[in-house]
């Protein structure tokens, strides 16, 4: 399972995540089997926001078996990490293909062309010549 950490430390590397999780989730287990994360398994993204948002960092770790990733996602959901509250989930591969914001359905021509021929025929009362 994949697992999603949201709202990290910008300039983070796969390292130091790996050992926070690491670290994390095993003080806080009991049992004797401990996670143990490998780098090769952590994706680093970043994405920045058009409007005001600043450079957002995420970090993407496979972990499994799936009960032991929904232990995981359990603990670490809303631990400091460097003075930052970071959220975890479940991260989901969502295809491009079924995004329905490609599916948008054109105006058609007939209305294209009335919305044109109104704005033409449209007389300007208050205007007047200088």
């Amino acid at each position: 399972m994949n697992i999603l950490l949201k709202n990290i430390p910008i300039g983070t590397t796969g390292y130091e995540l790996a050992d926070f999780v690491e670290s994390e989730f095993n003080m806080h287990s009991a049992e004797e089997k401990k996670l143990s994360v490998s780098v090769c398994c952590i994706e680093m993204l970043e994405r920045q926001d058009n409007f005001c948002h600043p450079v957002e960092q995420y970090g993407i770790i496979r972990v499994s078996p799936q009960n032991l990733a929904r232990r995981v996602i359990r603990q670490l959901d809303g631990c400091l990490f460097e003075k930052l509250t970071i959220t975890v989930r479940e991260y989901f591969i969502r295809s491009v293909v079924n995004d329905p914001r490609l599916n948008l359905i054109d105006t058609p021509e007939v209305m294209l062309e009335k919305r044109v021929r109104d704005r033409r025929e449209h007389l300007l009362i208050y205007s007047r010549q200088i």
